[in-house]
């Protein structure tokens, strides 16, 4: 899980430090830089492509998008603290300190790197210190003819051949954690209920290849697609059944909803409502073998009925509860008081970001570090939405109220 992350000099976070837990709601006013935090987590990614502009061109970057506006000539920095779990084989559980700069020169790279590990009985190791392509220390852990430094721009890290990951198993649980990191956009209904093909086992970040993942899910384990359609049915009671219209290998595979009410009834994915696709895209995660340990979202909740957001929020709270390996923690977005609402009893899965004067950073801090969070509950008694709405909590879209400022205790 990651623990804490301090980013400076990338898009509107100039500097931001904050700690996360297993389910963090980040609200705020358009442009406050909520989306470029969830897009600075996700970058920490392209250290590990083969090459960082193969990263950009996926998400549609370029650099020029990514330094402050204010620092453009400063690297941009992450530092963060994560503590992992074991992994398959039941090693490696510890707390992982990372740093890592990118810096353009003639193309953008890594300019220094630094992964340190702490083992449970509190034994601190240097994995690697990197300036470049100097290495300052390994310690014990890493030899250094093991890992050539033939492609700089990437982390040291992704050097590291599987064949070694026996030799460098702390250094290649970081290694999978970080690559495991996904992002999804405001899902796009015209990309849900799109007829797509081939073998996917994972969504893409604005939803595609949802009719193949549920296909190939129903393919591999009948009972975990039951568990997908028991969901819908709960949820939507005049649904019957989810069936995947097309070849069952590579042709291409469109979804259709089952209605019954005496005679059954079937809707192509062009009939099917927004909501319904998204709540069923959602879903799938529940029920996925590989999950994502850091899942983040840009607005969950949008599109759905206000009387479903528990549902989304239910969903987003279980997939917390996975156990390692294949634990998971959710970042995500809201505009919605609703979901500021269902989070009434836990101010401390909520961060409020701001910016003041034009290109000024980011701010950011969790509501239970405000000393006046009580007094705000006390006066909206079970709607941490209205107190957002009336502007008590900071993070408007009109500016800050008197109370906007977090006051520590």
């Amino acid at each position: 899980m990651l623990k804490s992350l301090h980013v400076e000099n990338f898009k509107n976070l100039a500097d931001v430090e904050a700690e996360f837990g297993s389910i963090n709601a980040i609200i705020g006013p358009n442009g406050c830089g909520k989306s470029s935090l969830l897009q600075a987590i996700d970058f920490l990614r392209a250290f590990f492509y083969p090459s960082i502009e193969d990263y950009l061109r996926e998400k549609g970057y370029d650099y020029s998008d990514l330094p402050n506006l204010r620092r453009a000539g400063k690297a941009i920095r992450w530092k963060l603290r994560a503590q992992l779990g074991p992994d398959s084989k039941g090693q490696c559980a510890g707390e992982y300190e990372y740093e890592v700069t990118a810096r353009r020169w003639r193309y953008l790279g890594v300019g220094e790197e630094k992964l340190s590990y702490t083992s449970p009985a509190g034994e601190k190791v240097l994995l690697f210190d990197r300036a470049g392509r100097k290495i300052k220390g390994f310690g014990d852990a890493v030899p250094h003819h093991d890992l050539a430094l033939v492609n700089e721009p990437r982390s040291l890290m992704a050097d590291i051949d599987p064949k070694l990951k026996a030799r460098y198993p702390q250094m290649w649980r970081f290694h999978e954690w970080i690559t495991s990191f996904r992002s999804f956009l405001i899902w796009d209904p015209k990309v849900l209920r799109r007829a797509d093909r081939g073998k996917h086992e994972e969504l893409g970040q604005s939803g595609e290849h949802l009719a193949p993942v549920l296909a190939n899910l129903r393919r591999a384990d009948p009972e975990k697609f039951a568990k997908v359609v028991a969901r819908i049915k709960r949820l939507f009671p005049t649904v019957t059944d989810i069936a995947i219209r097309g070849p069952r290998t590579w042709g291409w595979q469109e979804i259709s909803l089952i209605e019954g009410d005496g005679r059954n009834v079937s809707f192509n994915s062009q009939q099917m409502s927004d909501g319904v696709l998204r709540l069923l895209a959602i879903c799938t995660f529940l029920y996925a073998d590989k999950v994502p340990q850091v899942l983040m979202f840009e607005e969950p909740e949008n599109g759905i009925h206000p009387q479903l957001i528990g549902e989304v929020m239910q969903i987003l709270r279980e997939l917390t509860l996975r156990k390692p390996p294949s634990e998971c923690q959710v970042l995500f977005t809201t505009h919605s008081p609703y979901v500021l609402d269902e989070l009434y009893d836990h101010p401390d899965q909520v961060y409020v970001m701001e910016r003041g004067r034009p290109q000024q950073g980011a701010s950011l801090y969790r509501l239970s570090d405000r000393q006046d969070v009580d007094l705000v509950k006390a006066l909206f008694k079970h709607s941490l939405g209205e107190a957002w709405f009336s502007g008590l909590i900071g993070g408007t879209a009109k500016g800050t109220g008197q109370w906007a400022r977090p006051r520590s205790a």
